[in-house]
């Protein structure tokens, strides 16, 4: 006859036996193991803005997802991406956040991996307008006199319009899709809708101030100039020409466009900066 154990002892057996002992097992070989990030890093910041570029383009996120991931403003993340680096060597210890930005962007994202795969979230109403394509998502660029909607142009009105035929040949790329895409760039406090019809007349006209007073040329020269700085490319030999001539940004109410007076053997034409000559 086996000796009958005490209540205590059996209490004890149960605590570390059975049911109990393999739930806690199975609890913690389920639980993630912390994320460990490295803040020391090697890389220039130009290395980082390119690495930046790459993974806003990826479409993993976009730019404003970015920005609230790694808690920047847009000013400063704009400041970050189109500053050129005057220095070699590793980013500094005291660099601002942007610089960091992708380490942290990459943590989150490990994390986000090994976790647990849990219940699908509900999916969202499709939005009316939806958000460009991430190659062209120009959200985070700020421009002077994006404030008051008055950026000032430095393009003629040909310039632009040879801008907007090569976009819209890309594959894949509509109308209606670019003029949502300028709308977004040019007036970004406000919601505005432009028109097809206009669009397809200042593509009809020529001449370099032919359409200068319309909407579409201010909303697609801003929105190129925001994909020409967010890319970091360099202004050409046009654009430097055309600050000096037009420093406070090229008329768009062009005094070429209306009436001009000329004297008895004069002959005005326009040459290919939009400014008016007389022969």
């Amino acid at each position: 006859m086996l000796p009958r154990k005490r209540k205590s002892e059996v209490d004890a057996e149960i605590a570390t036996t059975g049911s109990d002992k393999e739930n806690q097992t199975a609890a913690a070989a389920s639980a993630p193991a912390p994320v460990q990030v490295n803040s020391s890093t090697k890389k220039t910041c130009d290395e980082f803005r390119k690495e930046i570029r790459e993974f806003i383009a990826s479409g993993e996120m976009d730019a404003a997802e970015f920005q609230r991931a790694i808690d920047v403003s847009p000013r400063s993340y704009s400041e970050f991406l189109i500053r050129r680096e005057r220095r070699k060597g590793p980013v500094p210890a005291e660099a601002s956040a942007p610089v960091s930005a992708p380490a942290s962007a990459s943590a989150t994202a490990s994390a986000s991996a090994s976790a647990p795969a849990s219940a699908p979230a509900p999916a969202k109403k499709a939005k009316k307008n939806p958000a460009p394509a991430p190659g062209f998502d120009v959200s985070a660029i700020h421009l002077d006199g994006d404030e008051d909607m008055k950026v000032p142009i430095f393009d003629t009105c040909d310039v632009v319009r040879k801008k907007m035929k090569a976009h819209l040949r890309k594959p894949g790329f509509t109308q209606a899709g670019f003029l949502r895409d300028i709308a977004k760039a040019a007036f970004p406090q406000s919601v505005k809708r432009l028109n097809s019809k206009s669009m397809a007349d200042f593509l009809a006209y020529k001449g370099p101030t032919t359409g200068s007073s319309g909407v579409i040329f201010y909303a697609a020269y801003v929105f190129f100039e925001k994909l020409r700085v967010r890319d970091g490319k360099p202004k050409n030999d046009f654009r430097l020409e055309m600050e000096k001539i037009w420093p406070r940004g090229f008329e768009r109410d062009n005094p070429a466009n209306g009436r001009l007076w000329c004297g008895p053997h004069e002959r005005p034409w326009i040459d290919k900066y939009g400014r008016v000559q007389f022969r």
